[in-house]
């Protein structure tokens, strides 16, 4: 068991008036993993990309209310985290939440959430805090990868290997995720692999990265829990990109800023 953290992502086709999104290729539905009660879990962001200004909301009995608990206004073609840094709402075991979005007649919009669970039974993932990592930095690489888009809007992408476009990450060496860039508006940015314990780890996706450059650092500084995912060299090909993005077709440039770490100078758990 270890910590762990995903984003979920949903689309619907549309949603003239709040309609219950369909979950994404891979995340299955917006049911909370099940996890020892003693540990806590949070949702930790939300947010949404539409074409047309509307309404996203996240309830659940376990939650406020089940009438509207977490509702947000949404700005057409803005794709922002709802949340306050170091907000955080308390989930619970196999709670099932209601994801719903309100946009245009004649669209498809699509939400996004962030869930982070203390300790989460299944395979280890490795995850940093910002004091583990910043004093055993070496240099930094901006790792790009031409991600393939989806081919159903609003759905995750297929999944493109980390090292597909560019492959010069020092042999054997740990990496810290610290953010990421895009030169397209995309819903979300996910990363998945084995050092991630196979969840997908990521954020939104707008070109303006003031938020996104350091997103995994910023997520642990705001929390004081490990956010940043270390990914190992060996690793690279079987780590995988994606997008989640209204659109189809093409591809999105995402710029992973990695920080190589000095061997052995990380000791996590």
């Amino acid at each position: 068991m270890a910590t762990a953290w995903e984003v979920v992502a949903g689309r619907a086709t549309n949603p003239a008036a709040l309609t219950a999104l369909t979950a994404n290729t891979g995340d299955g539905s917006f049911a909370i993993k099940n996890f020892d009660l003693a540990q806590q879990a949070f949702i930790e962001g939300v947010w949404a990309q539409s074409a047309t200004a509307g309404v996203v909301r996240l309830r659940s009995s376990k939650l406020h209310d089940q009438v509207q608990a977490i509702r947000f206004r949404t700005i057409a073609a803005t794709i922002r985290n709802f949340f306050a840094d170091g907000l955080r709402q308390r989930i619970f075991p196999n709670d099932v939440l209601t994801f719903e979005i309100q946009g245009g007649g004649a669209e498809t919009d699509s939400a996004a959430y962030l869930a982070y669970y203390g300790d989460l039974p299944g395979p280890t993932s490795r995850f940093a805090t910002w004091d583990q990592i910043k004093d055993s930095i070496v240099a930094i690489l901006v790792q790009e990868v031409a991600v393939a888009n989806p081919t159903v809007a609003g759905d995750w992408s297929a999944g493109t290997a980390l090292n597909a476009t560019f492959d010069t990450m020092i042999a054997n060496q740990d990496y810290a995720l610290l953010g990421y860039q895009t030169d397209t508006n995309v819903l979300c940015v996910g990363l998945r692999g084995i050092d991630t314990a196979n969840l997908r780890v990521g954020g939104p996706g707008p070109v303006e990265s003031i938020e996104t450059r350091d997103w995994f650092v910023g997520l642990s500084e705001a929390t004081g829990k490990p956010h940043i995912p270390i990914i190992n060299q060996a690793n690279r090909a079987a780590t995988l990109a994606f997008v989640s993005q209204n659109g189809t077709g093409g591809t999105t440039n995402v710029g992973f800023a990695l920080a190589q770490l000095a061997p052995g100078a990380v000791r996590l758990g």
